[in-house]
């Protein structure tokens, strides 16, 4: 197991508080979907868990502790998930987590928690948590993987360690991306996936890019009268629905964009310029910013226990509507 080149810094930071005896007893791993947070608070419970990492902290995969993780039966090392079928994290889930956290560590080393992600947690489970990181067990990390920070409540975000991960530059990306067979436009690649590499190997891997270019195609055809907004729901339900709303949002984002006179270079669509710059001179940048906010507050309603087919309705009649 290794980390990914853009997490050396906030590996280094990390390693350099556990070297020194003192790594929080909470940390808080924010940033954008696609940068490796879970990955990376999986190297950091192998090094509290080995038994001889290296000197940078890189764990053995020798010892008891690295062949326990391995198997997935290590009895320090729990990873809180929202349940099948669920896109919350509990509060049942929470008190356990806690009544494990509150003993000592079975193998005499760290016991470890991973709640991937944070942001799943309702306001019950959340609060649940509070005791638990104002008094943890010796020995004890729990790390909070979270993609929207802000959405935590504040008293959970003061009690943690903030570790920020942010989109590598693009040329380490692009390098990143090579190493892993990748060879496509990349300025759209990675632009569509906001710099995050994983995230730009997942949209190849699982063919996203072509359902990306089918969804604008049928996006498109809704303010020119050929799609049905209520037929392209149905279908695009059972598809990507979160990744229509982001499809979506880049579109109108692009169109902001000419209107404020941006260079071409700049457009994350730069494979559909000769319908973005028609349709922006039709469009008034008030109304985009309106439908762009809509979008927004779709992608938080995602999050929950949405009617998906209204919430695409809703978004494509509205789409229809601005002018």
């Amino acid at each position: 197991m290794s980390i990914y080149p853009w997490q050396k810094q906030q590996w280094n930071l990390v390693y350099q508080r556990y070297r020194r005896g003192n790594i929080p007893h909470s940390l808080l791993l924010a940033g954008p979907n696609g940068l490796g947070k879970f990955e990376f608070s999986r190297h950091v419970a192998s090094m509290l868990q080995c038994r001889q990492p290296d000197e940078q902290g890189h764990s053995c995969g020798q010892c008891k502790g690295c062949l326990l993780l391995k198997a997935g039966t290590h009895p320090d090392m729990h990873v809180v998930t929202p349940e099948e079928d669920s896109k919350t994290i509990k509060i049942d889930q929470i008190r356990k987590l806690c009544d494990v956290m509150a003993g000592k560590p079975q193998l005499g080393g760290y016991r470890v928690a991973i709640i991937n992600p944070a942001g799943a947690m309702n306001i019950n489970a959340a609060n649940g948590l509070l005791k638990t990181l104002e008094e943890p067990g010796s020995n004890t990390v729990i790390m909070l993987v979270c993609s929207r920070p802000g959405a935590l409540p504040a008293t959970i975000r003061s009690r943690c360690q903030k570790v920020v991960f942010q989109a590598p530059d693009f040329e380490i990306s692009k390098e990143w991306l090579k190493n892993h067979h990748v060879n496509s436009d990349f300025p759209l690649l990675l632009g569509l996936a906001q710099g995050a590499p994983l995230e730009a190997l997942a949209c190849i891997n699982e063919g996203r890019l072509e359902d990306r270019g089918v969804f604008i195609k049928e996006f498109t055809g809704l303010k020119q009268g050929i799609q049905n907004p209520l037929e392209m729901a149905d279908i695009w339900k059972k598809k990507h629905p979160e990744y229509c709303i982001h499809w979506m949002m880049t579109w109108v984002m692009d169109l902001i964009r000419l209107k404020s006179a941006v260079g071409m270079d700049r457009l994350i669509n730069n494979d559909s310029s000769e319908h973005l710059q028609p349709l922006a001179k039709q469009l008034d940048l008030k109304n985009l910013f309106k439908f762009l906010d809509k979008c927004q507050s779709g992608v938080q309603q995602m999050t929950t226990q949405v009617n998906v087919q209204l919430l695409l309705e809703d978004l494509f009649i509205t789409w229809i509507k601005t002018r």
